[in-house]
């Protein structure tokens, strides 16, 4: 089916290139890359960044959830995928699809341990697996007090093997909080390694954790991975920082101008008559909308690029349509591209500045744009 509105997800796989290569140029040889493309690659689609990522050479995809694992595999992505939210809660189904695709699960307690046994003894399988444990995140992950038991139990699984230990950092921009979280997880290597041998794998590092070069985990044995995931997708995290890395943007959010009204002053635009005009203007209609992932929080308050000028986004963001004032720009016509995130005629719309005006972080902005967006691939 074609696309029948003037509305699109650019995504410049270019770019996405590039920016694996300035994330290798950060590192020590020995140090490897697990590209993350959960959340369908941050929403520029799993299927198209994974191929690309494995005909890079990453060591790994990182994926949030079984589901996100298997679309990979169905579309012929041989390269190992990390299942960072391991089984869910959900048993022996997600063990078995799990095993069954070749995914590597994380585990993060003792309880999945024996679903995972079961699985994989009956299918005849030795199922490599990465521990995660929760050295300050609070979120998933095995309790350092709680570790040496969980390493007994898992040394118990003549099925399972323990391929990798991970943890991860709550703010690694938190210098003090970050060398806590480190200290505990070197602790906990000592633990790992006297109970269980050596360990292939062991990874720590976010984007930000990458930029400042906290990705060392103090292991013995083995190698280190990092697992890069806003920078990949061009997300600005040197301010944090202070390092000059030139990360270029992978998605652009564009569409054209639909309709030019010309109104008198008072005029109400949208919902709620929010805006009004204080002049006659010209107003125009965008096919975007929050329905698209183009936030209802940016009414009022965003800008988009019309001829290579920044132009206001006028009165409230609505499901299927923005509204723009197009006064001050009297060369413009319908059917004027108009481009809401993203570069024209030298002028920038970035993400940090979308997601600013829409009060949340450019994680949400990249992971908002909905399915309804088509995603066009450039440089493929």
């Amino acid at each position: 089916m074609g696309f029948f509105r003037p509305t699109n997800a650019e995504i410049h796989l270019d770019a996405l290139r590039h920016n694996y290569h300035e994330v290798v140029k950060l590192l020590p040889p020995s140090v490897r890359i697990m590209g993350m493309v959960k959340a369908d690659a941050y929403g520029h689609g799993a299927v198209q960044t994974s191929k690309v990522l494995a005909d890079l050479g990453v060591a790994s995809l990182g994926v949030a959830t079984v589901e996100e694992g298997l679309e990979l595999r169905e579309s012929a992505i041989t390269a190992p995928i990390l299942v960072l939210g391991g089984l869910m809660g959900v048993g022996s189904a997600a063990a078995g699809m799990m095993i069954g695709a070749n995914l590597t699960p994380v585990v993060h307690s003792e309880d999945v341990l024996g679903f995972m046994e079961a699985t994989s003894h009956a299918a005849g399988k030795i199922t490599g697996v990465h521990l995660k444990i929760d050295t300050g995140m609070t979120r998933l992950g095995v309790m350092p007090g709680s570790l040496p038991h969980f390493l007994n139990k898992l040394k118990e699984c003549k099925s399972l093997r323990l391929d990798g230990v991970m943890t991860h950092l709550a703010d690694a921009s938190d210098e003090g909080y970050t060398s806590y979280q480190q200290g505990l997880f070197k602790s906990c290597v000592h633990q790992v390694e006297e109970i269980m041998g050596p360990v292939p794998i062991w990874h720590i590092a976010n984007s930000v954790a990458i930029m400042k070069e906290e990705y060392l985990t103090g292991a013995t044995a083995g190698e280190h991975w990092v697992r890069p995931g806003l920078i990949l997708y061009g997300g600005n995290v040197t301010s944090a920082t202070g390092k000059k890395v030139t990360f270029k943007p992978v998605m652009m959010l564009k569409s054209k101008v639909v309709m030019i009204k010309s109104v008198p002053e008072g005029t109400k635009i949208s919902y709620g008559c929010t805006f009004e005009t204080k002049r006659a203007s010209r107003i125009g209609v965008v096919p975007i909308g929050y329905a698209d992932g183009y936030p209802w929080a940016l009414s009022n308050k965003a800008e988009v690029l019309v001829n290579g000028k920044r132009v206001p986004v006028v009165g409230r963001v609505t499901m299927d349509m923005t509204m723009i004032d197009l006064t001050d720009t009297h060369e413009s016509h319908i059917g004027d591209e108009v481009v809401l995130m993203g570069v024209q005629n030298g002028n920038r719309i970035t993400v940090e500045e979308i997601s600013s005006w829409a009060g949340t972080i450019p994680y949400e902005i990249f992971c908002g744009i909905s399915k309804r967006m088509p995603r066009v691939y450039l440089g493929q």
